[in-house]
This record gives structure tokens, C-alpha cells and sequence, in this order.
């Protein structure tokens, strides 16, 4: 597990003389990054174009359809929106995995109390998540890149209409600009 990790860090940071921008640019991952991904992961999708791309948050959030939300965040939901909510009660933290449900990850050493990273828990255990500004993955629990830490929360679903409001309600905190 600690080799794939270490694997997706490098592949992550350095994806050749192009750098980052061949992670998250339509076209460039197709053809110099997804051939290089281990066999586990699985692409769902490659990274949108940059006026439609969105971090994990808004996708574990249901949010990545709405061009308003796009449009107005400028891709970026942050940890903090996440944090308040769990804080207000508005997310349930649960016990064990919830099919539709988040998972959140912590690199305490890295960011703090912060997330790192969420991703959406599938019917057969396994994660779909939203890389940075790269594509959409399936994998396990954690296989993902060491950055995205070790600590684990699950959250129960939320749907995306109550997100919606949510991000609505907090904007300030989620970093709607």
C-alpha cells in the first residue's frame, strides 16, 4: 500500500516537462499521465476543461453539475466548509461507511485539522474522488496519494440539493467568492 502511495505522490507532482499542468489538462492526461496510473485505479473521468474543473469537495458534495456553483467558487470548495459543517451538526460524522456517503482524509502533520481530501463511498466498498484538478478516480480507501494523509471519517450522505443550500448558507466559509 505504502508503494502505490509513494507511487501517486511522485506521479501527482512531477508528470513530466509539462509538470502539474499534464494532471489537469484535458488532452495532456489522455495521453501522457493515465497510461502511467497503477492498474488498481480506475479513470471514471478525465479532468474537465478548466472553466468547468472542481476540486473533491464540490464532487463528494454533489456540487460538480452546477455551473453556478462552478462559476462562483471558481472550482474551490474548502476544508473549512466541510469542518463547519460537521460542527453545526449539518454533516453526521457515522461509525462505518455509508454507500453515498463521504469519506474525508486528514494529513495532520501537513494540514492540520484540516481535509486534505473527500471522496464518495460505492455499493462495493471501493471510492470514487476527484483529484485535485485532475481526473475522476475509482480506488480503495487508500490508495491515494500519501498527501492525502492516513485519517479517515466517514460521513453520512448528504444530497446534492441539501449541499446546495448549505453552500448557500455558508458561503463565506466554503470560499464562494
Amino acid at each position: 500500500m505504502k508503494d502505490i502511495r509513494r507511487a501517486l505522490s511522485r506521479l501527482i507532482a512531477d508528470t513530466g516537462t509539462n509538470g502539474y499542468r499534464r494532471w489537469y489538462t484535458p488532452g495532456l492526461f489522455e495521453t501522457h499521465v493515465a497510461g502511467m496510473l497503477p492498474k488498481e485505479l480506475r479513470v471514471i473521468a478525465p479532468p474537465p476543461k478548466k472553466e468547468d474543473n472542481y476540486n473533491c469537495f464540490i464532487y463528494a458534495l454533489g456540487l460538480h453539475r452546477r455551473h453556478d456553483v462552478l462559476r462562483e467558487s471558481k472550482g474551490f470548495i474548502y476544508s473549512a466548509f466541510l469542518e463547519t459543517l460537521i460542527a453545526k451538526g449539518e454533516l453526521a460524522i457515522a461509525r462505518k461507511p455509508v454507500v453515498g456517503g463521504m469519506i474525508l482524509y486528514r494529513n495532520p502533520r501537513r494540514y492540520g485539522k484540516g481535509f486534505a481530501h473527500a471522496g464518495v463511498v460505492q455499493k462495493d466498498g471501493s471510492i470514487v474522488s476527484k483529484w485535485s484538478w485532475g481526473p475522476l478516480i475509482r480506488h480503495a480507501v487508500f490508495d491515494v496519494p500519501q498527501s492525502y494523509g492516513s485519517d479517515i471519517i466517514h460521513v453520512g450522505h448528504v444530497s446534492p440539493g441539501k449541499a446546495y443550500r448549505l453552500w448557500k448558507a455558508y458561503g463565506e466559509v466554503a470560499g464562494r467568492h
